[in-house]
């Protein structure tokens, strides 16, 4: 159950980043809205949904596991903002940034006990 709570919590923490940057560029495009149109507003208010869900089964995941080996899987979050970024708003991903990504989960992979040495 564990595991499926802490795969909730990514996919929110991902909707929520997706949602902020819709909001940013929602913002962008409007700029005389009023503040209370800048704060209520659907990306806005799905970031703000999402970021909460994200918190909730994080939360909930950290009663099962030690931080120590389940924050440094959050790291798979930079994974699936590479290929939101990519598909969902049609931005170059350069070969250092995936190289980077991938040094990062192997890093992940040592910490976690992945990888035997």
């Amino acid at each position: 159950m564990t595991l499926i709570l802490f795969c909730l919590s990514v996919i929110a923490s991902s909707l929520s980043q997706y949602w902020q940057k819709r909001a940013s560029a929602f913002l962008e495009a409007q700029p005389t809205l009023s503040l209370s149109q800048k704060l209520f507003n659907k990306p806005i208010i799905l970031s703000i949904l999402f970021l909460g869900l994200g918190a909730l089964t994080w939360l909930a995941v950290l009663t099962d596991w030690e931080v120590s080996t389940a924050y440094p899987l959050l790291s798979i979050n930079f994974i699936v903002m590479l290929v939101m970024s990519k598909y969902c708003f049609n931005e170059v991903i350069a070969l250092k940034q995936w190289l980077g990504v991938a040094f990062i989960m192997v890093g992940v992979a040592l910490l976690s006990g992945g990888i035997a040495w």
